[in-house]
């Protein structure tokens, strides 16, 4: 391992041995503002009037402004170019962190509402109540879509049908596909019949 790379992965972003607390603080504004001459500008800010944001976490932290020069050694003794980047780093790595957590919580409760709502729905059933499905497919389209699942009726394959490869029906067919119909039709009268007489 070089030693640029060693030294990057001793680099911390919390307080380092022998950085003060103002120092720290000092570094913690870097991070937000930016650049030395954005910090020098903030911590002025702050001193001239302490309201906002950055006066509540830094005001009491700072104390007076030193001269640049004081803050610019601080930066290159205490590495604040590279420790900011570090700890953007450490703050998007907390963010995809947190995120994630939040979705999977999120996919989570809706999986445990749709759970409950078909218990629910099971429970009417059995007891004899007529029961509507809608508020439950929309449960289950929520929870596909928190997984990352389809919704849709159909999906797409391989095996698609090749359009070139299609032909009119013949004459034999196109009788088959009438008497196929017929047939459904009439089972499905009579499965209408036994249900009215049931």
């Amino acid at each position: 391992m070089n030693k640029i790379s060693e030294q990057q992965e001793k680099l911390i972003t919390s307080k380092m041995p022998g950085e003060t607390e103002r120092q720290y603080a000092a570094f913690l504004l870097y991070c937000e503002v930016g650049s030395v001459s954005k910090l020098i500008q903030a911590w002025q800010q702050i001193s001239r009037n302490p309201v906002g944001e950055l006066s509540v976490i830094f005001g009491s932290k700072l104390g007076n402004l030193p001269s640049k020069r004081a803050i610019e050694r601080w930066s290159v003794k205490y590495q604040w170019v590279e420790r900011a980047d570090t700890k953007l780093a450490e703050d998007l790595e907390g963010l995809k962190k947190k995120t994630t957590q939040m979705r999977q919580k999120r996919a989570y409760l809706i999986t445990e509402a749709f759970w409950s709502k078909l218990q629910m729905l099971r429970k009417q059933i059995q007891a004899g109540e007529p029961a509507t499905v809608q508020e439950v497919r929309q449960l289950w389209e929520m929870d596909r879509i928190e997984w990352g699942e389809p919704v849709g009726k159909y999906e797409v394959t391989k095996n698609y049908i090749d359009e070139s490869q299609q032909r009119p029906l013949t004459p034999d067919e196109i009788e088959l596909s009438q008497k196929i119909s017929e047939l459904e039709m009439e089972f499905t009268r009579k499965q209408n019949e036994k249900s009215d007489a049931a």
